[in-house]
């Protein structure tokens, strides 16, 4: 039998699947709680999906092209041929949801209906004729002013909901055929999506990236008007922007040194250049520094350096031992002086428990069948092991006693991925440092263990050697915690990693190695009760 999905891609639509349930059981939880921060961690979602899809998408098309870059242009072609075409048959499903509304409607007396659909109609219409200029005429300008049609249409769609919740508190009025015309609206605002989808395809077309139309009116505003992107002054390079949401990519204006564009939420985008300025005021250079922002509609994008240098993932993945060893020393160096410099003697509540608790509902809507692990007795190589929910409960009850005597600064996010090594000038670098505050030096500690063993590796060389760098990480945070008379290090070190292995197995697609991952957080957890007790 033909597998449904090809083996290479099924990782990747299998993660999108598992995403959008969990937004899907998030959104209908939020709706029934009345919980608000739910609800917007449904929209924080959104972007990941998005990234998921043209990562999806360039997969499939790169496979039916080849290699080589006439095969890329071809896939590029291919791909938003296939999205026009997708998009179109969304309109067409729109025409017959409004012929079927024009039938019901005629039940009625003749009579105007009770909001502006002459409006919204037009503005539907137009744009529908000035994108499909846009995509056969290669006009990037029509297709930008075609897509700006959808904010037009939300609001008019806006304007018509209001006037229709008032109309139906009004007595005397007629609910059916009010309703009948709303359809109509809902269905014109949902026309101007296809369109905004279209004209977002030319544009990917035209200049070889995949963006949203507001991201692309960031990109030429940040540019400064010296021409639009992929053009001869103008090189813009889109890096997946992965588990986070955010868009990235990498810029070069003429012949100037190339910056890191990046674009997300507000909120994520002011928190990130925050804590870069706070990163550089205490050791200048760590963190990349900033060269300009812009804002609109609730986003943000900056413009910050371009960091030489090779993420510490791919230095422990494929450089010599030596090498390895030396780049860890110089990241414990950098690590040293952080901690001595941020040290203070305040008191920060340990609550990991309630980090994983908090996770679980997102890591059970990704991998389903280890939520039947959850309230049971598990047993691995015959050796049974507690019940994720009673350890929580064990250990969220005396964890507050265990907080460090000190309290440094963290990155927050302190995986390999975020790590950054300049050989050149031998200098650390920090990246995605919008998670960075003051908290407990174990949490970065934990991250990063779990980080460095997190995918499976098929030679045990290598393997290997990824533990005995654990080991130095290990040794260093010992010896601090015997500097700053941290009692309870021996508990928060595991409890800090089964953290980072539980939360961790939402974010990966492999069911096995994310059964690993939390398997082996539940004993870390084992491991803490025992000490603690």
């Amino acid at each position: 039998m033909i597998p449904v999905v090809p083996e290479e891609l099924g990782g990747d639509l299998a993660m999108m699947a598992r995403v959008v349930q969990s937004q899907l059981i998030t959104a209908v939880t939020a709706f029934f709680q009345r919980d608000v921060r739910l609800a917007e961690k449904v929209t924080e979602k959104d972007d990941q999906v998005d990234n998921l899809l043209g990562l999806i998408e360039e997969k499939c098309f790169q496979k039916i092209a080849g290699e080589g870059e006439a095969a890329s242009t071809r896939a590029r072609q291919l791909r938003g041929v296939f999205r026009v075409a997708v998009n179109l048959e969304k309109l067409g499903d729109y025409a017959v949801n409004i012929a079927e509304q024009a039938v019901y409607v005629s039940r009625f007396p003749a009579q105007p209906p009770p909001f502006d659909l002459a409006g919204p109609a037009r503005v539907a219409l137009a744009a529908l004729d000035e994108v499909i200029s846009s995509f056969t005429e290669a006009s990037a300008e029509k297709a930008k002013q075609a897509s700006r049609c959808e904010t037009e249409l939300d609001r008019q769609y806006r304007d018509a909901l209001g006037e229709a919740f008032r109309r139906l508190a009004t007595p005397g009025q007629d609910p059916p055929f009010i309703i009948t015309n709303l359809f109509v609206a809902k269905f014109l605002e949902r026309i101007g999506d296809s369109i905004l989808n279209i004209g977002e395809t030319t544009l990917f077309i035209l200049t070889g990236e995949r963006l949203k139309l507001h991201q692309y009116l960031h990109l030429e505003e940040m540019v400064g008007g010296l021409g639009p992107l992929g053009d001869s002054q103008v090189d813009f390079r889109q890096i997946w922007g992965g588990i986070s949401g955010a868009r990235v990519g990498r810029l070069s204006v003429g012949e100037g040194r190339p910056l890191l564009w990046k674009e997300g939420a507000e909120w994520k985008i002011e928190e990130e250049v925050r804590e870069i300025e706070a990163w550089n005021r205490i050791v200048p250079g760590l963190a990349p520094g900033i060269k300009g922002r812009f804002q609109r509609d609730g986003r943000e994008s900056v413009l910050r350096e371009f960091l030489d240098g090779i993420l510490l993932r791919d230095v422990y993945l494929t450089r010599p031992w030596g090498e390895k060893v030396q780049v860890t020393h110089r990241l414990l160096e950098t690590i040293r002086d952080i901690w001595l410099a941020t040290a203070r003697s305040e008191s920060r509540r340990v609550d990991y428990c309630r980090q994983i608790a908090d996770r679980l509902t997102e890591l059970y809507a990704i991998h389903p069948r280890l939520e039947q692990l959850r309230g049971t007795e598990t047993r691995v190589f015959g050796i049974s092991h507690s019940s994720l929910g009673e350890l929580l409960a064990r250990l969220g009850a005396v964890e507050g006693a265990l907080a460090p005597p000190v309290s440094v600064r963290i990155h927050g996010d302190f995986n390999t991925n975020n790590v950054i090594y300049d050989a050149r000038l031998d200098r650390i670098h920090f990246i995605d440092v919008h998670r960075s505050g003051s908290g407990d030096y174990l949490q970065d500690i934990g991250v990063f263990l779990v980080s460095n063993l997190r995918s499976p590796l098929q030679e045990p060389r290598v393997r290997a050697e990824l533990l005995r760098l654990n080991r130095l990480i290990t040794d260093f945070a010992a010896e601090f915690a015997r500097r700053v008379g941290d009692a309870h290090f021996e508990v928060r070190l595991p409890l800090s990693r089964a953290r980072s292995l539980i939360t961790s197995a939402r974010l990966v697609t492999d069911p096995e190695l994310a059964r690993d991952l939390y398997l082996g957080g539940v004993r870390l957890l084992e491991q803490c009760a025992r000490v603690a007790a």
